[in-house]
């Protein structure tokens, strides 16, 4: 950049000597040039000697040297610096992302996540237009600008006196333009944030919006929405084309109150024409790039507000810091979550709760909706921190370990299957490709998953969609269930992962989830934590924890429980279309 910039200069001080020499014949016309030439060479010695027709020869070889200096300095700087800015936005969207996956799920319940994928498109697109535009040209044309200034006075400090004078009457617009331009662009960041949200709400809900005849009322929330950006937009447009003009205008005063008061001192002698010439060359030379930096000042202003939105993530930190410093060793003896309270934001969710799970035991939580069943069983892998209370595993409070090994000690199966656009496989060995196609087969037959998968138009190679689209719902649960079982962890937390499917689709995956338990393994049950909504699933329970209002209300296996009459009772019968319990439990 600093040779581009110098090169530019050359270009300007070539200028007024050629020309004169051009119009004059003269040689002595371009003896100028030799304060840019070493003193051992003795350029006017020579000048003095030499005739015309070389000199005019001697040019063009100048010229083109110039010109290929300050080509191969462009190429340079345009290739580096875009490296450059290319690596940043990659460790940019890197950081970004690093960052989220660290998030507890405490922020995302407080953010749309079409908001958040605007910031990874939308934002970081901008900041990438600022970083490979905008840095660049700052200091590409700041330097340029400066050896135009300093050479500008070095020809003559009263003509650029007279030149620049207006040069500061437009700091104050320029500064007040900028601030609303900023301003301006925050609100259409944010104005494409909700835009994003509505199309992924609308996508994602497509069968609902078209099952309800919704289209038309969508159609018109976003035109709205658009109509609104696009208003914010006329106020950025109305902003950003004031600048250009401004700058024009005040330039074009500055050359002509320069030209106006030069024109007398050329008349009188007191001004070479060959330094006048190079003069104003280099104010039109000065002028587009301090024209460029307007532009890219506004560039510049809009990857700062995108920037502002990227590090408001950056910046967001984990409602469950990852502090612990010790590495849970393999679960040998009991789980308890003591005298346990948890509240979302001001609203209590569960008070108190004590309760205890030994190695190879099976306990189901149940009761109605909002009673804590999920939350409790949130905490346990804290992806929320209890409030007050503690959760131990064999005596060692979950905050104090790592995540990463409190994490890998558990497996999860939840009622919404999270599958990814990959093969079966890839969904079955998630993050590990190096697992052998035989344990991927283990424990697709153990989830009784073979048989479907098999065939699948290419088997274990088949890519399932976005979020498993194109299979069932039971085909999912079982391709999840057979995850669990190739990660085969100690613990396993089983969040009413069959209340969505159908009759049939439920058998096969209770058969395979008793299984993952290890209902009948030869080294027992595996230590379950079952969250249930239908009651004949969870009847062989070590134990069922009834929670009622955050509390733990009846703790006993099914038989117990049916025989108190109690809370348990009554869920049974409202969840299980009522009649004798006692017969219902006999027939199963």
């Amino acid at each position: 950049m600093v040779v581009l910039a110098l090169t530019t200069a050359a270009y300007v001080n070539l200028l007024g000597p050629v020309l004169e020499f051009l119009f004059t014949g003269r040689t002595q016309a371009v003896a100028s040039l030799a304060r840019f030439l070493p003193s051992s060479l003795d350029p006017g010695g020579w000048l003095a000697q030499v005739d015309r027709e070389r000199v005019l020869a001697a040019l063009p070889f100048v010229i083109t040297t110039v010109a290929l200096a300050k080509g191969l300095a462009y190429f340079g700087q345009f290739y580096l610096m875009g490296m450059v800015s290319q690596r940043v936005i990659a460790d940019l969207r890197t950081a970004l992302f690093d960052h989220l996956l660290g998030l507890s799920p405490s922020f995302f319940s407080k953010r749309h996540s079409g908001d958040l994928m605007s910031r990874f498109s939308a934002d970081v697109q901008s900041v990438e237009t600022a970083v490979s535009y905008a840095v660049s040209s700052y200091i590409r044309d700041g330097l340029t600008i400066v050896v135009m200034l300093v050479n500008c006075f070095v020809l003559d400090w009263r003509l650029s006196l007279m030149a620049f004078v207006a040069v500061p009457a437009t700091f104050l617009p320029i500064v007040r333009i900028a601030r609303r331009l900023k301003r301006v662009t925050q609100q259409s960041q944010s104005a494409l944030g909700r835009i994003s949200e509505m199309v992924q709400e609308a996508l994602s809900g497509m069968r609902v919006v078209q099952a309800f005849g919704m289209e038309g009322w969508e159609s018109e929330r976003f035109r709205e929405e658009n109509r609104r950006w696009i208003r914010i937009m006329r106020r950025s447009f109305v902003v950003r084309a004031l600048y250009s003009p401004l700058m024009e205008v005040m330039a074009a005063a500055g050359l002509s109150l320069a030209i106006w008061w030069v024109g007398g001192r050329i008349l009188r002698g007191e001004l070479e024409a060959a330094k006048f010439f190079s003069f104003v060359a280099a104010v039109l030379l000065l002028y587009s790039p301090v024209k460029q930096l307007g532009k890219v000042g506004q560039i510049a202003l809009q990857g700062g507000a995108a920037a502002e939105r990227i590090f408001e993530i950056l910046d967001a930190r984990s409602g469950v810091p990852d502090a612990g410093e010790l590495t849970l060793p393999p679960f040998a003896r009991e789980i308890r979550f003591e005298d346990v309270s948890f509240s979302y934001e001001e609203k209590p969710v569960l008070e108190g709760v004590s309760l205890a799970l030994r190695k190879g035991e099976v306990v189901a939580l149940v009761g109605s909706s909002g009673g804590g069943k999920t939350t409790l069983a949130n905490l346990l892998p804290r992806f929320w921190d209890v409030s007050s209370g503690g959760i131990r595993i064999d005596g060692v409070d979950v905050r104090d370990a790592r995540l990463a090994s409190l994490r890998a000690q558990m497996a999860v199966v939840t009622q919404e299957t999270v599958l990814f656009n990959d093969t079966v496989r890839a969904n079955i060995a998630y993050g590990r490709p190096d697992v052998a196609m035989a344990d991927v087969e283990r424990a697709a037959r153990m989830a009784f998953a073979h048989e479907f998968i098999a065939a699948l138009s290419r088997g274990y190679e088949t890519v399932v969609g976005e979020k498993g689209v194109l299979l069932s719902g039971g085909q999912r649960q079982r391709i999840a269930i057979a995850r669990a079982f190739l990660k085969d962890a100690p613990i396993l937390i089983l969040d009413e992962a069959t209340s969505s499917l159908d009759a049939e689709s439920e058998r096969e995956v209770q058969r395979a989830l008793e299984g993952l338990m290890g209902f009948g393994a030869p080294g027992g049950p595996r230590t379950t934590l079952v969250i249930a909504h239908r009651l004949s699933t969870i009847r062989h329970a070590d134990r069922i924890v009834v929670l009622a209002g955050g509390r733990v209300v009846e703790v006993g296996r099914h038989e117990e429980l049916m025989d108190r009459r109690g809370e348990y009772a009554r869920l049974y019968r409202i969840f299980e279309g009522g009649g004798d319990p006692a017969r219902k439990v006999a027939a199963g």
